[in-house]
């Protein structure tokens, strides 16, 4: 017999049980089990596993245990429990050949200076302790690969951890981590290095995804919750997020008792799927209209009672969920969703006429919203026809109309970069009115880009000819008299007042999401009120020649 079995065997004798032999092809993956097992090869013990937490060995029969240990010369693994202790035993500094130690689920405040003999650990399991820190020479284990610090009372990570070469576990779960940069860094430097970890679930989110600094932040506010509750060991799901390429493209935010979203929220711009339901939010940012990847969106079971105007630009949207919420009409701003093909807005306070349409299927509901849907217009005049031409009373008009929900204009003394403000102002509106005079046709470079710019765009305009200039003056920058009105401004209510209503023909006659239609749209609308006017004039010619023959009849009885 071996003097390794020996050795076992005076250990059973003393425990008062066998030691179990483990086959030493899945030791690796029991490294850390401690409960009474061996590990045999070429005679001599490599591993070995005991548990002193019952309670049913004496401190003497320890004492006797631990000095038959001391024996076994080629041990390369180690595994031991005690019931209440604070400090490692001496006896294991003469294991100074270990690759693994497991000191799991003892009380240790910390460890021995002499544990750093240990080169050639590789393998270290202080799971379940009281340390709050780690001592600055463990940054010589640079053998060290799987590290276990769960469920002790560490907050601050040492920088050094994220510089050993060989780490390909570190796992910090059920600490008092902090969130801050030393932290994470040294997570993300094990992730970088393909490594597994375990953390607190953000931190973990953030190593393993590194998301933009503003973006995280987010997330973080709405993961408060959760965050306090795995502090407390209470139970928490996974963060509800689907990573892809490094890009957020999938949310779940289910009753997070969410008041409000950010007002940046749209910097989440990749998104292709967001759940926020059972939640009591009552409106969505502008910023919401940047989530422009959307194809599918569930706003169930929340209070909204408006969208956004921005809303018309989540244009890829084909799944919308706006049930159980507290719609008092169809959002107008549906409209300009073309891909959508399944919409549910149902248990909606909706008035008798919109419960009617939202049976139909989207497109027809979407061709009745086209109709009351609002646009917003830019207002394209040169700085010096501000007054005569009284733009402000007409942008104040404009905007009073239940149908404009913008009016843009370029003011005098607009600062800053003009030209990326004109870009971003033009490309937001559905229609540009030019205000054409003398200055804004001929000597106005202003008023030629935004032309430049509707044109590249397919965002049509109507020509409002002022006195100084004819249509043929017009015609030269391309804007006919067929498509305009001449600018009155000795009947200037009565000019607004017809102005809107040429609009609102325009807003019913043409699709404004089809760039096709929009030239033949206005020329439709232009031949109708011609057409009407031509009606009006013939009308008033049949009244005067009537009225005519009335008089010659009149004069012929005076006769």
């Amino acid at each position: 017999m071996s003097n390794d079995l020996k050795v076992l065997k005076e250990i059973s004798k003393l425990i008062g049980r066998e030691l179990r032999k483990f086959d030493i092809e899945f030791l690796d993956s029991n490294l850390d089990n401690y409960e009474f097992i061996y590990v045999f090869q070429d005679d001599n013990v490599i591993y070995i596993g005991l548990n002193f937490s019952y309670g049913d060995v004496s401190e003497t029969d320890q004492q006797k245990v631990e000095n038959s240990l001391t024996n076994l010369k080629n041990l390369k693994g180690f595994s031991i429990r005690y019931k209440e202790i604070d400090e490692v035993p001496d006896f294991i500094r003469n294991f100074k050949d270990l690759e693994s130690l497991n000191l799991k689920q003892n009380n240790l405040k910390s460890l021995p200076e002499w544990i750093k003999e240990f080169r050639n650990l590789s393998h270290l399991n202080l799971e379940n302790n009281d340390l709050k820190s780690l001592h600055d020479w463990m940054k010589e284990f640079k053998n060290l690969s799987h590290l276990n610090l769960e469920r002790n009372d560490i907050k601050i990570l040492p920088e050094w951890l994220g510089t050993l070469d060989q780490m390909k576990t570190l796992k910090v779960g059920y600490n008092n981590l902090e969130w801050n940069e030393i932290n994470l860094n040294v997570l993300k430097a094990v992730c970088r290095r393909n490594g597994s970890i375990t953390a607190p679930r953000l931190l973990k989110f953030q190593a393993i995804n590194d998301l933009p600094k503003e973006k995280i932040e987010i997330i973080r506010e709405f993961e408060k919750y959760n965050t306090e509750a795995e502090k407390d060991s209470r139970r928490v799901n996974p963060i509800p997020i689907k990573i892809e390429g490094g890009r957020v493209i999938e949310w779940k935010l289910n009753g997070y008792n969410i008041n409000s979203l950010p007002e940046n929220f749209g910097i989440f711009h990749n998104l292709r799927a967001l759940t926020i339901s059972h939640n009591p939010i009552e409106s969505l940012p502008e910023s919401f209209g940047e989530l422009k990847n959307l194809e599918f969106l569930d706003l169930s079971n929340n209070k909204l009672t408006l969208l956004p105007e921005s809303f018309v630009n989540l244009v890829s949207i084909n799944n919308l969920n706006l049930s159980k919420n507290q719609f008092g009409e169809i959002p107008t701003q549906l409209w300009a969703l073309k891909e959508l093909t399944n919409l549910n807005i149902s248990d909606n306070p909706l008035n008798p006429e919109d419960i009617i349409v939202s049976q139909k299927v989207p497109d027809l509901i979407r061709e009745y919203l086209r109709t009351k849907a609002t646009i917003r217009i830019f207002i394209s005049h040169a700085v010096i026809d501000y007054e005569p031409y009284r733009i402000k009373e007409l942008i104040e008009y404009l905007e009073k109309q239940k149908e404009i929900s913008q009016v843009f204009f370029c003011e005098e003394d607009l600062a800053g970069n003009i030209d990326k403000w004109m870009l971003d102002a033009v490309q937001k509106c559905q229609l540009i009115l030019f205000i054409g005079t003398q200055k804004s046709v001929f000597n106005s470079p202003d008023c030629a880009n935004e032309l430049q710019l509707a044109d590249k765009f397919s965002i049509p305009v109507i020509p409002l000819k002022g006195n100084d200039i004819d249509w043929p003056d017009l015609a030269q920058i391309n804007l006919s008299r067929e498509l305009g009105l001449e600018f009155d401004k000795e009947n200037f209510d009565r000019f607004c007042n017809n102005l809107y209503q040429y609009i609102l023909n325009f807003k019913r006659e043409i699709d404004l999401i089809d760039k096709d239609s929009l030239q033949k749209g206005i020329t439709d609308i232009y031949e109708r009120f011609r057409l009407i006017l031509e009606e009006s004039l013939s009308d008033v010619k049949r009244n005067l020649d009537s009225l005519t023959k009335r008089i010659l009849n009149l004069e012929e009885k005076v006769k």
